[in-house]
């Protein structure tokens, strides 16, 4: 059953790194141009995917929802995409010995919740698509017509043909 988790997490790995060289590939001055998106700008966007993977990668460690080093971070863009593979790296890293159905419970503005890994896992995940799809759309905002693909269906086809 952790076969199919390990595989969204090497999945987000892979589409997270093809944004990054995308985003390499841009003056820096555009990832903090102000676009219309759920957040201001590019960076503010890789920042909020960063964060949630901190977060929940923090609280199913057992250590509660620690994000300081997003919080804290005033680095470049380089050190920003870095530490962020790291932390999608690590999240995959849990991923292998990870009791899939263990209960994580937690308090959020008063309620408290009770949710299992598996579904922590996939929402985390699904969150960073979302977000990845909205970095997209703010490309496009600033005239970026060549982006690569970065949908689940494009890892899979590339991993069927050796490339990943």
């Amino acid at each position: 059953m952790n076969q199919r988790y390990l595989d969204y997490a090497n999945y987000n790995i892979w589409a997270n790194d093809t944004l990054i060289i995308d985003l390499l590939n841009l003056n820096e001055k555009l990832l903090v141009k102000e676009l219309i998106g759920s957040f201001p700008t590019i960076r503010d966007t890789i920042l909020h995917i960063w964060f949630a993977e901190t977060g929940w990668l923090s609280r199913l460690n057992g250590k509660g929802w620690d994000t300081k080093t997003v919080t804290n971070f005033s680095g470049n863009n380089n050190e920003l995409f870095k530490l962020w593979q790291i932390t999608s790296k690590n999240f995959r890293k849990f991923i292998q010995n990870a009791d899939l159905e263990k209960e994580i419970q937690f308090e959020h503005k008063g309620e408290k919740f009770s949710i299992p890994t598996r579904e922590i896992i996939q929402t985390v995940f699904n969150h960073g698509s979302f977000h990845r799809g909205q970095i997209v759309i703010m490309m496009r905002q600033i005239g970026i017509t060549k982006i690569s693909q970065t949908d689940y269906i494009e890892w899979v086809r590339e991993k069927e043909r050796g490339n990943i």
